[in-house]
């Protein structure tokens, strides 16, 4: 009997659980999940642009925080980053349900480098004086200038200085003497690249203004404007304007964003003008006519040319002086003056927003100056004196 009462237990049991009511679970809701990746200009290097890709899974909007004061609302926002730093990007989604399992933040770090991180900034400059000329430099950090000089070489007017930054090495030309030479970063091992006196390197003429573009180097001489190799080797005739103008650039810069050469042209021997061009010689354009510039600097950042200039009747230039004005010229202003000599360099400080000129009261006597002013030329002050000085750059470099 007890057997049969245990049969029929199992029996209830089991046909009871098969009759207990069934529930579907059905597929969950999406989760949203937040994702992105990003994209750099210059390297990473500020300033520069990051491109940000949104990658997020089931989000209905998003809301950025850049960690440099920016936000946004957009998808796929491009933003630019002016200063170095390390920046916590983060990105919150708007779930489309709403679920214990969204991951709704995600944050990542962004290192936006310093272009000048292991660099020095100097200031290169020439002069002249009694026996000849030199080359020397300013180490630009806020405390009392020190003038340190490059070792000595053969020199009578070095009218024309640039500095390869990629390679370490500046560059002054003499005109008087048909001469390049090529140095160290700290003014050491001198080489004599060029020498118009010598058989195949006549065409090196009376070289003046400078510049390095990527691996070749440029200077204006008389016909327009030459390059050769850095090393000096395959010199040639680059932009050949014959009898057109500018047919001898005293000093030029290259603004590698636009593609263009803006230069003064000599008023000695040609009609003078503030000019630009394409890097390929096109397009040449006189932006103020016939004016007696002597040197130049473009401030890329804000657009802004200098030039010192001769004053001259007629043209837009009628008073001695150094000037701003914009890439075309427009909204000339005198700004500064110099001594009863022509300066030869101009030079820019974007660390803390200062101009240099030079200032001279002889061609080769110690008695001119540096100046200093606020880019506008407000604040001007006497930087350095008891010098001639000529041609003029400034540069972050690896000494």
């Amino acid at each position: 009997m007890k057997k049969l009462m245990l049969i029929s237990m199992v029996i209830f049991v089991t046909v009871g659980f098969y009759s207990c009511e069934k529930y579907e679970l059905g597929i969950p809701a999406s989760s949203t999940v937040a994702d992105f990746s990003y994209s750099v200009t210059n390297n990473g290097n500020a300033p520069c642009q990051v491109t940000f890709i949104n990658k997020s899974l089931n989000a209905k909007g998003y809301f950025w925080d850049f960690g440099n004061g920016i936000t946004s609302t957009e998808e796929n926002p491009v933003i630019h980053f002016d200063t170095p730093g390390l920046f916590t990007v983060k990105l919150t989604c708007t779930p489309e349900n709403d679920v214990h399992y969204n991951q709704l933040i995600k944050s990542e770090a962004i290192n936006i480098k310093d272009p000048n991180a292991g660099l020095t900034q100097v200031l290169y400059f020439t002069s002249r004086n009694a026996s000849g000329g030199g080359v020397h430099m300013i180490m630009l950090n806020d405390q009392t200038p020190v003038v340190q000089n490059f070792e000595a070489v053969t020199l009578s007017r070095p009218y024309g200085i640039a500095v390869d930054t990629a390679r370490h090495k500046v560059y002054v030309s003499d005109y008087s003497l048909g001469l390049i030479y090529r140095f160290d970063a700290d003014g050491k091992n001198p080489e004599k690249i060029l020498d118009a006196s010598i058989a195949g390197q006549e065409i090196t003429g009376s070289p003046e203004g400078l510049m390095v573009v990527e691996d070749k180097l440029y200077w204006g001489s008389p016909g327009g404007i030459f390059r050769s190799d850095l090393d000096g080797k395959n010199p040639e005739h680059y932009i050949n304007t014959g009898s057109l103008s500018p047919e001898y650039p005293l000093d030029m810069q290259y603004d590698p964003a636009s593609g263009k050469i803006y230069l003064v042209n000599d008023k000695v021997d040609f009609p003078g003008g503030y000019f630009s061009l394409n890097f390929d010689g096109s397009a040449i354009t006189e932006h103020l006519t016939d004016i007696d510039g002597t040197a130049i600097e473009v401030d890329l950042a804000t657009k802004k040319v200098y030039i010192t200039a001769f004053g001259v009747t007629g043209t837009p230039i009628t008073e001695n002086g150094l000037y701003m004005c914009n890439l075309d010229g427009s909204s000339l202003v005198k700004i500064g003056d110099f001594g009863s000599k022509a300066t030869w360099g101009i030079a820019a400080d974007h660390k803390r927003n200062k101009l240099f000129w030079g200032f001279k009261n002889s061609n080769s006597a110690p008695d001119g100056k540096i100046m200093r002013s606020n880019l506008d030329g407000s604040d001007q002050e006497d930087w350095v004196t008891g010098v001639s000085p000529h041609a003029m750059q400034i540069s972050w470099i690896k000494l």
